[in-house]
C-alpha cells in the first residue's frame, strides 16, 4: 500500500530560511558597523587636530601682538611665524589675512623690509577689498626710499579705494621723492581733506615739510 503524504509531511520549516538570511546579512552588517565606527575614529581624530592647532595659532597670535606692543620686533616676528605654521595645520581656513600683515609690520619695524615687502604683498592676494594691505606695502616701499614703486601701487590702490586717505598721503610723500611738487602738493591736499590729521604728519615727514607749506 502507498504511504499518502500528508500536507504536515509537505510544510518545509520557515525558520530554516530566516536562519540562513540571517547568516547572509550577518557579515555585511558587521563591514558597516566596522566603516561606521572607523569614520567616526577619523572625524574625531580630525577634529582633535584642527582644535590643537587652532588653539596654538591663537597663543601664538596673542603672543606676538603682545610682544609688538612692547617694542620686541624680533620676538613678535618669530611668534607670528609659529603662528602661520599652525594655522595651515588646521586645514580648514589656512589662510588669515591679519596675522600676515602684523607679520610685515614687524618686519617693517624691525628694518627688514623685504620681507615686509613681501607679506604685504600675500595680504593683498588673500584680502584684495581691504585698503590696508595697499596702505602698508606702499610705506614699505617708502621707507626702502623706493617711490616709484609705492606710487605705482598707491595709484593701483586709489583706483579701488579713492577715499582712503593714508593712500593719497603715500602717493604725496612718492611725488615729493620724485620732485614733483605740484603733483604732491594736489595728493597731500586730497589727504588732508579726508582727514584732517594728516596735516600734522605731514609737517614732520622729511619729504612733505615743505610740501605742506603750500596747501591751500
Amino acid at each position: 500500500m502507498e504511504k499518502i503524504m500528508t500536507s504536515n509531511e509537505n510544510q518545509v520549516p520557515e525558520h530554516s530560511s530566516t536562519e540562513e538570511q540571517d547568516d547572509e546579512q550577518t557579515p555585511t552588517n558587521k563591514t558597516f558597523r566596522i566603516v561606521c565606527m572607523t569614520f567616526c575614529l577619523a572625524v574625531t581624530v580630525l577634529f582633535l587636530w584642527v582644535w590643537h592647532h587652532q588653539t596654538q595659532f591663537n597663543d601664538h597670535y596673542r603672543k606676538a601682538t603682545f610682544l609688538m606692543r612692547n617694542g620686541e620686533a624680533k620676538q613678535a616676528i618669530e611668534a607670528y611665524q609659529k603662528a602661520i605654521k599652525n594655522k595651515a595645520r588646521t586645514l580648514f581656513f589656512t589662510k588669515e589675512p591679519s596675522v600676515y600683515n602684523n607679520l610685515g609690520q614687524a618686519y617693517l619695524y624691525d628694518g627688514q623690509y623685504v620681507p615686509a615687502v613681501d607679506h604685504f604683498k600675500k595680504v593683498i592676494a588673500m584680502a584684495p577689498d581691504i585698503a590696508e594691505g595697499y596702505v602698508n606695502l606702499t610705506t614699505a616701499y617708502l621707507r626702502q626710499n623706493l617711490p616709484t614703486d609705492a606710487r605705482e601701487w598707491c595709484l593701483r590702490a586709489l583706483e579701488i579705494f579713492p577715499k582712503t586717505a593714508l593712500l593719497h598721503y603715500n602717493l604725496a610723500c612718492a611725488h615729493a621723492l620724485e620732485g614733483e611738487s605740484q603733483k604732491s602738493v594736489a595728493s597731500l591736499t586730497q589727504a588732508v581733506t579726508l582727514n584732517p590729521d594728516l596735516k600734522a604728519l605731514a609737517q614732520q615727514e622729511g619729504a612733505l615739510k615743505e610740501i605742506v607749506t603750500e596747501l591751500p
